[in-house]
């Protein structure tokens, strides 16, 4: 079966390794591992299951998904799991593996990946090409966080299923011009608030109603034109007249003028961008 060949191959190079290392073939390098598991197995497809958190079955399905994403956006949807990533950073192993085994190369180099490292705990997503457009540093922080759950669950499927959706829902909004950035959020309960205002005008409303029905019940009296009606007959008289002028004031305010600022989001047009944690 595919799962045992690949975990036989991945003990195998791992042998190889050790004893290459004894005979003093290779030497230690500041560079990470660039394979999911750390000793070069090859990259088959979009889901590279090394640290084996999903089934055979729930890794097809997974596939075949991503596989439809390339078709609909013309980007790589990617995934990679493995046991340990050596204790370098995430986001430069992801960015190894996405240039050892030249993963957007039939998508113009733009693609999203999810790595989730066991060792420790690690998760990290990491943008690539245009898709750093459609995955703003907010638009990664925020799929983290509604992956986060499963994933400290170990409802690994879940969590990856939902990856998945939330990027087709992350490519489409780009592609529309709108892509989800602090001021254009993410399913953040939007209609929450517009439920209270709702809420508050129709109650605002219910009550104004209600009262200015109980002050017409309580008007007995006919409304006057003017205020000598309400005066009794020969009670007062105006001997004299006049008018004063007092005093004047003069206010002034001081218009502030507008500024306006141009720049560019940091790491939309470079290499790459990413954002990892702990689940």
């Amino acid at each position: 079966m595919k799962r045992e060949s690949r975990k036989g191959r991945r003990y195998a190079a791992t042998l190889l390794a050790a004893c290459a290392a004894a005979l003093g073939i290779w030497t230690a390098h500041d560079i990470p591992k660039v394979s999911a598991a750390g000793t070069g197995p090859e990259f088959e497809g979009w889901v590279q299951d090394d640290a084996f958190l999903i089934t055979e079955e729930e890794e097809q399905k997974l596939e075949q998904e991503c596989e439809r994403m390339l078709g609909e956006h013309h980007a790589g949807v990617y995934i990679v799991t493995t046991e340990d990533f050596g204790g370098w950073d995430i986001k430069e192993w992801q960015r190894q593996i996405f240039d050892e085994y030249n993963l957007g190369a039939d998508c113009g180099e733009s693609g999203i990946m999810l790595a989730v490292s066991m060792a420790e705990r690690d998760w990290g997503i990491v943008s690539f090409g245009t898709a750093q457009e459609a995955f703003t540093t907010y638009g990664r922080e925020r799929m983290g966080e509604l992956i986060l759950d499963d994933l400290s669950e170990g409802e690994f499927f879940d969590a990856f299923s939902r990856y998945i959706s939330l990027a087709d829902d992350y490519f489409t909004a780009n592609e529309e011009g709108n892509p989800y950035t602090e001021e254009h959020r993410y399913g953040e309960g939007w209609r929450i608030p517009v439920i209270i205002v709702v809420s508050f005008v129709l109650s605002l409303a219910v009550s104004l109603t209600i009262v200015l029905s109980w002050k017409r019940s309580m008007n007995t009296r006919v409304r006057q034109e003017g205020a000598m009606a309400y005066l009794k007959e020969g009670s007062f008289r105006l001997y004299q007249q006049t008018d004063r002028f007092l005093y004047h004031r003069v206010s002034r305010t001081k218009i502030q003028k507008e500024s306006s600022s141009s720049g560019s989001s940091s790491g939309m047009h470079s290499d790459h961008s990413g954002t990892s944690g702990k689940f």
